[in-house]
């Protein structure tokens, strides 16, 4: 739920009234979905000025504002291993120190494991400072407008805080169309872009205005990384950057920290670098899959009883078929999606749809470990002939990544000529980032997973309290000098494992038996009770319709309601309901009510004719979201 603004005006004559009357703007948005009660800590400075709004009681040591006379300085999510940076400072007053090391080594950001955002505003020159970490996991968000700018980690509120009438961006959803992300420096909201990763934007109101500088860190680790990257010096230093991040997170809070243990490598090498880093821990494991738990209660048994945690399993109930959807059958799908655009300013995969949204945004009250960036020492989007392409003349060898990177992420039915093209034209532009940046084979691939995917993944940057401890620098950069049979042999997962816990050590990672069937995709949208509704919204189109082919998702809308729609069909109602649904929020921001959708086309909205028998639609439940490591941390 935390907050940023940081602004500066071009002119400082009325500087103070349009801050105050900004800073009113947003909270006058934001004062119904606060889930706690929260404070406003800041300092204006003439033309600029740094504000935060969080809750009233941290759970956290690290403190969101902290200042002296000659600095503030304001901080989002936990700056893991930041004494590398500052040496061995408590959390609570290592704020300043850290601000002050960025701002004289801005390549310090190296060091350090995203996500963070660091603010800081010297109140003598009101000089503005905003720094984000390496790979740009953590959200910050600038707007231009006339008179001044302004950043923060909502778009909402930067649209809120400059007064200006909030339009969606038509290549952020051309892109999330087809991509289910906004791609490349692109949001939801017109004219409010994403600052990159390892960037610092400066503001010196008597010099040059605003500036902004980049380091590409992706790049830089990839060239530390070059070589054998299982030399036993190279897997003792990322064993070691795992133990300290450990040492690092159980520094930020008080109690016990459950940790999600399930069958496969990312949650296994999580568990042993919390382990191995002597972090008080509890063990869950959710026994979704037949026989994962079994490998999970294999693996606590080998650990020796006095170092061994407890261990959770949570079993499904005999006959209980896995849903990936998880919402209540009579759950209302548009007042859900507007939810989730109020609580996340529709960055939110709309995937979500099929979970329930919270009342308003989300409490920090929990860590949550994600296995995220696990699959940079995997080749994920390796395509099986990378090392064919991987021959191909400099520009061939571009075109023929590109197209088969395309291929592998993009939706193509359903979705407009020109929502390909701009995502294409995304896809291309990081993998020349990669090509610029010295790397000439399937690599290009692992740059775009760590600078493009994961910076854009799933709910990572939501919330404080979300931690990925394989985007230690270490990690990063071992992955990035493995060979195509290291990768396939999961061999950085495996040595580090053992390394860390060498009780783990040649213990397979989990498989499905032979055989088995993984549950049945229950689609559900064209049978939630809301379904006239959604029929009346899609069929009255939109701005949302520049993404997307209005005559395929009424086509496919028409299969949801008579039951012959699968998973792919459902993918595509999910995302064009939620680029339909966000112009309703687009009204909450600019305070304009928005008329009733009505159908000028004639499209079935009523209920199926004959009883609904579910599509079934093979796919493991070992869904990525559900492997995921899992931590909660008890409440002081």
């Amino acid at each position: 739920m935390q907050t940023l603004l940081a602004y500066a005006f071009d002119e400082g004559a009325r500087a103070a009234e349009d801050a105050a009357a900004g800073l009113k703007r947003v909270a006058e948005h934001y004062d119904p979905l606060w889930p706690a009660p929260v404070w406003r800590r800041g300092r204006a400075a003439g033309r600029t000025g740094l504000y935060v709004f969080d809750e009233a009681e941290s759970r956290w040591r690290w403190p969101s504002w902290a200042e002296r006379a000659d600095l503030c300085v304001a901080t989002l999510y936990l700056p893991l291993g930041y004494e590398r940076v500052v040496g061995d400072l408590e959390p609570s007053d290592a704020a300043l120190p850290l601000a002050a090391a960025l701002g004289a080594r801005p390549n310090a950001v190296l060091e350090l494991t995203p996500p963070f955002v660091i603010a800081v505003l010297d109140p003598e020159s009101a000089e503005l400072s905003l720094h984000t970490d390496a790979v740009g996991v953590g959200r910050l968000y600038e707007l231009r407008f006339p008179g001044g700018w302004v950043w923060s980690n909502r778009p909402a509120a930067a649209v809120r805080f400059a007064g200006v009438y909030a339009e969606p961006d038509r290549a952020g959803w051309r892109t999330f169309a087809a991509s289910g992300w906004f791609m490349g420096d692109s949001t939801p909201l017109d004219k409010v872009t994403a600052v990159p990763g390892g960037a610092v934007v400066r503001y010196r109101p008597d010099a040059d205005g605003r500036q902004i500088t980049r380091l590409d860190a992706v790049a830089a680790w990839a060239e530390a990384g070059r070589g054998d990257a299982l030399r036993p010096d190279r897997v003792e230093a990322a064993a070691e950057a795992l133990r300290g991040f450990g040492r690092s997170l159980a520094r930020m809070h008080d109690g016990s920290v459950s940790i999600g243990l399930s069958g496969g490598r990312d949650s296994r090498l999580v568990a042993a670098a919390m382990l191995a880093a002597g972090v008080d821990v509890r063990l869950q494991t959710n026994g979704a899959e037949p026989g994962e738990a079994d490998v999970a209660e294999h693996l606590v048994s080998l650990l020796p009883p006095d170092l061994r945690p407890e261990h959770t399993v949570n079993r499904p109930k005999p006959g209980a078929a896995g849903q990936v959807h998880v919402v209540a059958d009579d759950t209302e799908l548009v007042p859900n999606v507007v939810r989730w655009h109020r609580a996340q300013d529709g960055l939110r995969p709309a995937t979500s749809l099929a979970t329930a949204a919270p009342s308003g945004l989300t409490r920090a009250d929990y860590i949550a470990v994600s296995g995220a960036a696990g699959e940079i020492a995997r080749g994920y989007f390796y395509p099986p002939d990378h090392q064919e392409i991987a021959a191909l003349p400099t520009a061939q060898r571009l075109d023929a990544y590109a197209a088969k990177l395309s291929k592998r992420i993009l939706r193509r039915p359903g979705i407009s000529a020109a929502a390909l093209q701009t995502s294409e034209s995304a896809v291309r532009a990081d993998l020349l980032a990669a090509m610029s940046a010295g790397l000439a084979d399937a690599r290009m691939l692992d740059y775009f997973y760590a600078a493009e995917r994961t910076r854009k993944w799933g709910t990572v940057p939501e919330r404080i309290g979300t931690v990925v401890p394989l985007l230690v620098p270490e990690f990063v950069q071992a992955g990035f000098g493995l060979t195509a049979a290291q990768r396939e042999q999961d061999a950085l997962h495996t040595t580090l494992i053992a390394h860390l816990v060498p009780q783990w050590a040649n213990q397979a990672f989990y498989q499905p038996p032979p055989g088995a069937v993984e549950a049945p995709l229950r689609p559900r949208l064209g049978h939630a009770p809301d379904r006239e509704r959604v029929g009346r919204i899609l069929a009255a189109g939109g701005a949302w319709t520049d993404a997307y082919d209005l005559a395929a998702v009424l086509a496919t809308w028409r299969r949801m309601l008579d039951g012959t729609g699968d998973h792919n069909d459902e993918q595509l109602v999910q995302r064009a309901l939620w680029a339909a649904v966000f112009e309703d929020y687009i009204a909450e921001i600019n305070g304009t009510a928005r008329p009733a959708p009505q159908s000028p086309v004639d499209v079935p909205l009523a209920a199926p004719k004959r009883p609904f028998e579910p599509v079934v639609k093979v796919r493991r439940v070992s869904s990525r979201w559900l492997r995921k490591a899992s931590i909660r941390v008890a409440p002081k």
